[in-house]
């Protein structure tokens, strides 16, 4: 109605704009049309005025919506640096940091929101979402509780609550408040659900699992309930030893998510868990072509998990491609999540200069690629604190010739805490720099 009367109001825009996320969001219209309707809106009032935080701010959540975080973090932190005062751009600044991973950031942002608007419910809930994301369940429940006060109508916090009675163990709590939601609630329906499912899956009740993922109505696109949901039917299948229809789900799951995607980081660790289980699957029925094709799309992903491109790497070794394997090794840790474990990190870095050394018989060449990825993964896990992986780093570096930062990572490893001298004494990756009096004086301190 407002724009029928001035087709140029910006918060009309919008407000449209937020209606169709909050819609789209929680599953009560999760076609292609409300999420294009969301993006068309915000970005009109944007156009109109760009200096507008409102704007700004639904943009970012429509972005979010769609999958979309890395411009959806830019918008956010415009909207935050127009208006600072705005608990409801703070609330969206946090949410997308969230779906990140970044949740330093997001309970600093969920926290000045709070300061901000504290008799507002939505930067409780946001604030309990990033707690419960860090294991904080009693002070995410309390913040869910205290939403759930402000506002008995509101079914996030409900749904916020229940998940987080999940989490900390309390599966059947958590059952019976879904139960209870699905009942007193005639919408949100799916992601009530989602998270029964969830629940049931918990407690190894798999048939149940799969009989409630079946009322599910599962739309044609990859956002993150959708990703649950199909990897959520495909584990209950693996685990009842129906493999060939878990397949299905699982592959469906990885041909949803188009290569470039850019959303919650929850749902590339579902996405990469689909890549593992078939590549197991096909293994076991000795399809090695799947199994490569797979390693090879999953690993190209950005922030793929590096353990996929070790295993491609290890084929190819078997077929004497050790250029192949390299490129494939060099690729990953470029690529890799800066979150990666460290450990797994650094086991990929060892078997890329394993491979592009012939297990140091060659040196590592200055300006390769392999020698490039090498020093990404040292600038990386520098900051660690586990002393096996400064040890596992030492290893790589000793194989490529590089025996001063290889004592480097050797004095490290023992500053915390590991340094076994009889493993490093027989140790043949330390064999290139044997001969170094650095490391002679580690071995005899």
């Amino acid at each position: 109605m407002a724009l029928r009367r001035d087709p140029d109001r910006v918060d009309a825009h919008a407000g449209l704009a937020e209606v169709s996320v909050y819609l789209y969001s929680l599953g009560l219209d999760e076609s292609p049309r409300r999420i294009a309707l969301a993006l068309d809106e915000a970005r009109r009032a944007v156009d109109l005025d760009a200096g507008n935080a409102h704007a700004r701010r639904a943009l970012a959540l429509a972005h979010a919506a769609s999958d979309r975080l890395t411009p959806a973090l830019k918008e956010a932190r415009e909207a935050v640096r127009l208006d600072p005062g705005s608990s409801e751009a703070a609330v969206a600044l946090s949410v997308i940091l969230r779906l990140r991973g970044d949740l330093e950031e997001a309970l600093e942002e969920a926290r000045r929101a709070a300061d901000l608007d504290p008799d507002s419910p939505r930067p409780l809930i946001a604030l309990a979402g990033v707690l419960r994301d860090q294991g904080r369940y009693g002070e995410a429940m309390e913040m869910y509780g205290q939403a759930i006060d402000l506002d008995h109508e509101a079914i996030v916090p409900q749904l916020g609550a229940a998940a987080t009675l999940h989490l900390r163990g309390g599966l059947s709590l958590a059952g019976r408040t879904y139960d209870m939601l699905l009942q007193q609630w005639d919408y949100a329906r799916d992601r009530a659900l989602l998270g029964a499912a969830g629940v049931l899956v918990a407690d190894r009740r798999f048939e149940d699992a799969l009989e409630v993922y079946g009322r599910i109505e599962i739309p044609d696109n990859a956002s993150l309930p959708t990703l649950l949901a199909l990897y959520g039917k495909g584990y209950c299948l693996l685990q009842l030893e129906r493999e060939a229809e878990a397949e299905y789900f699982l592959s469906t799951l990885i041909e949803r998510v188009p290569p470039d995607y850019d959303g919650p980081e929850r749902g590339r660790e579902f996405l990469f868990r689909a890549h593992d289980d078939l590549v197991e699957f096909f293994s076991g029925r000795g399809k090695e072509g799947r199994v490569e094709a797979l390693l090879r799309s999953g690993s190209s992903r950005a922030m793929a998990p590096t353990r996929l491109a070790r295993r491609l790497a290890g084929m190819l070794l078997e077929r004497g491609r050790e250029k192949d394997a390299v490129r494939v090794l060099a690729g990953a840790i470029e690529r890799s999540d800066p979150r990666e474990d460290p450990l797994e990190l650094g086991a990929t870095a060892l078997l890329l200069v394993r491979s592009a050394t012939a297990d140091g018989r060659k040196r590592l060449a200055p300006g390769s690629a392999a020698s490039g990825a090498l020093d990404r993964a040292a600038e990386r896990l520098s900051e660690s604190l586990l002393g096996v992986v400064h040890y596992r780093l030492a290893r790589a570096r000793a194989l490529a010739g590089d025996p001063e930062r290889a004592v480097e990572s050797l004095e490290r490893a023992r500053l915390h805490g590991y340094l076994p001298l009889d493993l490093l004494r027989k140790e043949a990756d330390f064999d290139p720099i044997r001969g170094e009096r650095a490391f002679r004086d580690l071995l005899d301190p």
